[in-house]
C-alpha cells in the first residue's frame, strides 16, 4: 500500500511546526522558493542534496528523508494477534479513502466498529458478511471522514459509541459514552486500553489491544497526522505516548499502510532522536 504522505506533505506539516511559510524556508536554505512549491505540489522530486538541506532546516533526519523522497521505504505488516481478527476496510469520503476496523474477539465473537467513515455501507455489508452485530463503536476523533457516517452506522447496529471527554460529539448517536486517558473498555475478552492522543484533534484518542495500537490520524508510516489543534500536543502524543509503546506494537492508523512502533522509530523523519531506543 502506498504511504499517506509524500516528500511534499512532510515538508508542509514540518513547516508548520516551526510555523514556517515556504519564504522562511527559502531564507533557511537559499532554495528557490518555485523548487520548494514545485516539491510541494509533487511536481520535483529533488537531489539527495537538496533533501538533506530541507531536512537540516526543518529538523527532520536526513537519511530517512532522502528514502521518503525517492519512495524506498514501505512498512512491513505487523504480526496478526491470535486473541482477535481485525479488519482494516476502506471506507470514501468522494475519492479521499479512510481506513476504519471491525475488531472481533476471537472467544466471543463480540465485535466493535473503529471510526464510522463518512458513507459506512462498506462496514455495514462486511459485518453481515462475517456474521456479526458491532457491539460498541470506537471513535478515535470526529472528523466527518472518520465519523461522519455513525447515523447510519448506529441505525443499522445499535450500541454505544465511544469518544474522548474532550472532543466533540458528531451527529448521529443516541447512546455516547465518554472516555478518557486510561479508561479499559471490556469486549469479550479483550481489554482495550484508552490513550489520549491529542494534537490532530483536541481529543483525539486510540486504543490499545494488547500490542496493537488502532491510532486514527495521529501517525501515519513513515509521517505524522496533520495538527489541526496542537502541532506541540501532536509531537508529544507520539513521542511520550506512541513511540513508548513496545516496538513490535502494531500501529493501524486512519490512511495508509499499517506499520511498527519499531519501524518508525527508525524510519520517520520527525521522530529520529527525539525517542530511546
Amino acid at each position: 500500500m502506498q504511504l499517506e504522505d509524500e516528500l511534499g506533505d512532510i515538508l508542509q506539516k514540518a513547516r508548520d511546526g516551526k510555523t514556517w511559510s515556504q519564504d522562511d524556508l527559502v531564507r533557511a536554505t537559499d532554495l528557490p522558493k518555485d523548487d520548494i512549491q514545485r516539491i510541494e505540489n509533487y511536481q520535483l522530486t529533488p537531489e539527495d542534496s537538496v533533501v538533506l538541506k530541507l531536512a537540516k532546516a526543518l529538523d527532520l533526519d536526513g537519511p530517512t528523508l532522502i528514502d521518503s523522497a525517492q519512495e524506498r521505504w514501505e512498512p512491513k505488516e505487523p504480526a496478526a494477534d491470535p486473541d482477535f481478527d481485525l479488519v482494516c476496510l476502506s471506507v470514501f469520503m468522494g475519492e479521499y479513502p479512510v481506513d476504519c476496523y471491525l475488531l472481533r474477539c476471537k472467544a466471543t465473537g463480540e465485535t466493535a466498529v473503529v471510526d464510522t467513515g463518512a458513507n459506512p455501507k462498506t462496514i455495514i455489508n462486511k459485518a453481515h458478511e462475517m456474521g456479526v452485530r458491532p457491539n460498541m463503536i470506537l471513535l478515535t476523533h470526529a472528523h466527518p471522514d472518520h465519523a461522519g457516517g455513525l447515523g447510519e452506522l448506529s441505525d443499522a447496529f445499535p450500541c454505544p459509541t465511544y469518544i474522548d471527554h474532550n472532543e466533540p460529539k458528531p451527529k448521529g448517536s443516541r447512546n455516547f459514552k465518554i472516555v478518557k486517558d486510561g479508561d479499559e473498555l471490556t469486549l469479550g475478552n479483550l481489554r482495550i486500553l484508552c490513550i489520549e492522543t491529542p494534537g490532530h484533534t483536541a481529543g483525539g484518542i486510540s486504543y490499545l489491544i494488547n500490542k496493537t495500537l488502532l491510532s486514527g490520524d495521529v501517525i501515519f508510516a513513515g509521517s505524522m497526522g496533520r495538527a489541526n489543534s496542537s502541532w506541540q500536543d501532536l509531537f508529544n502524543s507520539i513521542t511520550q505516548k506512541v513511540l513508548r509503546l513496545p516496538d513490535a506494537t502494531g500501529i493501524y492508523p486512519g490512511h495508509g499502510p499499517a506499520t511498527t512502533v519499531g519501524q518508525e522509530k527508525e524510519h520517520n523523519p520527525f521522530f529520529i532522536g527525539h525517542v530511546d531506543s
